[in-house]
């Protein structure tokens, strides 16, 4: 084996307006799995704190940046900081993820630009993409409904090692649960594939969720479910199914964790663009050509 990198992506038991539980959960998740084993890049899901600046005026948002400050010092791994609300000092109020390096200093932010539902009734979308140096590797970061627009993810193509996508699924009824939960496992891999490199994505466990928002002075309560669609997926164990995804059973509470061969990763790339199945070029991929009986997906 190559060059390596060990990635987590989290499926945490999380709720909603519970900041402090939440991350409690996602501490001891964290510490759990550094303890028992090699881990160099942790990713955790969208909103993990549950907790919108419009309930406390941004203070949770700041706690939750701290949050993951002292999360990767503590248990010395790099992370990819799921996102957190924040107001700027204009007052806009961006969906962003934070990532911090093992030892603590925050790398970079990435804000999501592509806003679902109501979200672009009270959120900025950002203008820019995220690509940040953690754990020795070039980490892309989308997040949620980022990853249905594969123009951002291309934009990406020959400047990251793996793509970090951090989602809160969001559905009206339990009956689509197992609908989307399978929707983004099959759009986590689509993009691993199409891009060639791994993509690690975050969720939270399928549960019910309630939350209440104000609308025209009255009080709206308002019930979803998400549906733990976590995964990893890394085209370069094909033709194994069970190495190319990995996912947990049912929208499950746990972690995922993949060992990534960087070289391996490499020599998909050089092979998929050798049979016209990708574009342009990347630092330290040949161009050989690959014989006939190589040549499949």
């Amino acid at each position: 084996m190559g060059r390596t990198v060990v990635v987590a992506a989290l499926q945490p038991q999380l709720q909603w307006l519970q900041p402090m539980p939440n991350m409690h959960v996602l501490r001891q998740a964290v510490e759990q799995l550094t303890r028992q084993q090699r881990v160099d890049l942790v990713v955790l899901p969208e909103a993990f704190a549950g907790y919108p600046p419009e309930y406390d005026g941004g203070s949770a948002g700041e706690s939750a940046r701290q949050f993951l400050q002292t999360l990767a010092r503590a248990c010395a791994v790099s992370v990819v900081g799921g996102t957190v609300e924040y107001r700027d000092g204009q007052g806009r109020i961006f969906n962003s993820c934070i990532c911090v390096a093992a030892g603590g200093e925050v790398v970079g932010e990435y804000a999501k630009r592509k806003l679902f539902s109501r979200e672009p009734d009270t959120r900025t979308a950002g203008d820019s993409p995220g690509v940040f140096e953690l754990a020795g590797v070039r980490v892309g970061v989308l997040i949620c409904a980022d990853l249905w627009f594969p123009e951002l993810a291309r934009e990406l193509l020959n400047r990251v090692d793996l793509l970090a996508v951090p989602v809160k699924t969001s559905v009206p009824s339990e009956r689509h649960v197992e609908y989307a939960r399978t929707l983004w496992h099959n759009l986590v891999l689509t993009r691993a594939m199409e891009n060639g490199w791994p993509v690690v994505a975050s969720d939270w466990a399928a549960a019910r969720q309630e939350s209440k928002y104000a609308v025209d002075g009255r009080v709206v309560r308002e019930v979803k479910h998400t549906a733990g669609a976590a995964s990893i997926a890394d085209p370069s164990g094909r033709p194994d199914l069970a190495r190319i995804q990995r996912t947990l059973p049912q929208g499950a509470p746990g972690a995922l964790v993949a060992t990534i061969d960087l070289n391996a990763v490499a020599a998909y790339r050089s092979y998929r663009r050798s049979v016209g199945l990708l574009p342009g070029s990347g630092p330290g991929e040949s161009d050989r050509r690959f014989p006939a009986e190589e040549v499949a997906l």
